[in-house]
């Protein structure tokens, strides 16, 4: 009868990382799976600006309210005025958009983490066999290289 080995505290660490890691991937994705609205890509801003009229409260330094979405088009920077009827949409479209694009990336940054705790977990609980045979340390991640047709 062959003894497995007893797995080591750092396979359990492993373990203990990758199921931290594993929520906090279900977190995000709960975060995306939740946003409802509708996106809208870009920045939105207000400025204060000046008319130019002498007469105007704006030439004391008190100037008029812009509103505006910016987002890049096509490799250009373009800003559209938001007029006051569409400012609370536009301004929630644009937070829902930031909030899911965090999500997004916090979801692959973690995908990423989890296929590397993964391999160490693998590398941690390999066990050589025969258990006096040398053992070559595994060197390629993922899938297996296709065979080549001779």
């Amino acid at each position: 009868m062959v003894a497995f080995p007893v797995p080591s505290k750092a396979a359990s660490e492993l373990r203990q990382r990758l199921v931290s890691t594993r929520e906090r991937h279900f977190e995000n994705l709960e975060r995306i799976l939740t946003e409802r609205g509708a996106l809208i890509r870009g920045s939105f801003g207000t400025r204060q600006r000046k008319c130019g009229k002498p007469t105007c409260r704006c030439v004391n330094g008190e100037g008029h309210s812009a509103n505006y979405l910016a987002a890049s088009d096509g490799g250009k920077f373009r800003q559209v005025h938001v007029p006051e009827q569409d400012l609370e949409e536009v301004r929630d479209g644009t937070a829902r958009y930031l909030r899911f694009r965090e999500a997004e990336a916090k979801l692959a940054e973690l995908g990423e983490m989890e296929l590397r705790l993964v391999a160490e977990l693998c590398d941690a609980l390999l066990k050589p066999y025969p258990p006096n045979a040398p053992f070559p340390p595994r060197t390629h991640r993922g899938r297996r290289p296709k065979p080549k047709k001779r």
